[in-house]
């Protein structure tokens, strides 16, 4: 485990993923159970759904995190000029997270069901909580070298850097559309 002070390409990550969890509370600390689960039309999500969603997500990656992160330590693949840079695919899905280009999610990460709100708010802090851990654990391993086979396409590979810059970016999006949410039911109840 590193410990000396992280780079400061991955203190942001850190701080990206700390961002996100607050921007949740923000968001729907005074949400009621009612409108936590209330769709705002016909085949649109509840701002649960995209919670839900965000925890399949992490729930996905941390294990391919962990496996790989074991793999490079016992593989000493520790950075020694590290650079911090998104790989093709990274900076794909950056870049189509940060626009409003639609993309159909895959049936695993669709939730199911629609869980009590501070259950939900509970786990999406455990998950991101530990995201957050992982990084700070292996920020001295080489990142950009470190590959990740994507949880939502097994023919997608990229590094751990770019995988860590696609969370946030992601959770981004699905906040968005929460904050959406809520915006068109506030104005659907006047």
């Amino acid at each position: 485990m590193s410990a000396s002070p992280l780079p400061s390409k991955v203190a942001a990550l850190r701080d990206e993923l700390s961002d996100t969890m607050s921007r949740l509370h923000r968001l729907l600390d005074t949400v009621d159970e009612t409108t936590w689960g209330r769709s705002p039309a016909a085949g649109k999500w509840s701002a649960a759904r995209c919670v839900e969603h965000l925890n399949l997500t992490s729930r996905a990656y941390l294990p391919l995190f962990r496996a790989a992160f074991k793999d490079a330590r016992a593989h000493a693949l520790v950075a020694k000029n590290p650079t911090y840079e998104l790989d093709f695919w990274g900076w794909l899905l950056v870049k189509s997270f940060e626009s409003r280009f639609r993309m159909k999610t895959p049936d695993p990460f669709v939730p199911p069901t629609i869980e009590p709100k501070e259950k939900v708010l509970r786990e999406y802090d455990d998950l991101q909580n530990e995201l957050i851990a992982i990084l700070v654990a292996h920020g001295d391993l080489a990142l950009g070298k470190i590959k990740i086979v994507s949880p939502f396409n097994a023919s997608i590979k990229y590094h751990a850097y770019s995988a860590y810059r696609i969370i946030p970016a992601h959770q981004r999006r699905h906040l968005a559309q929460a904050e959406r949410v809520l915006m068109t039911l506030a104005t659907q109840s006047r």
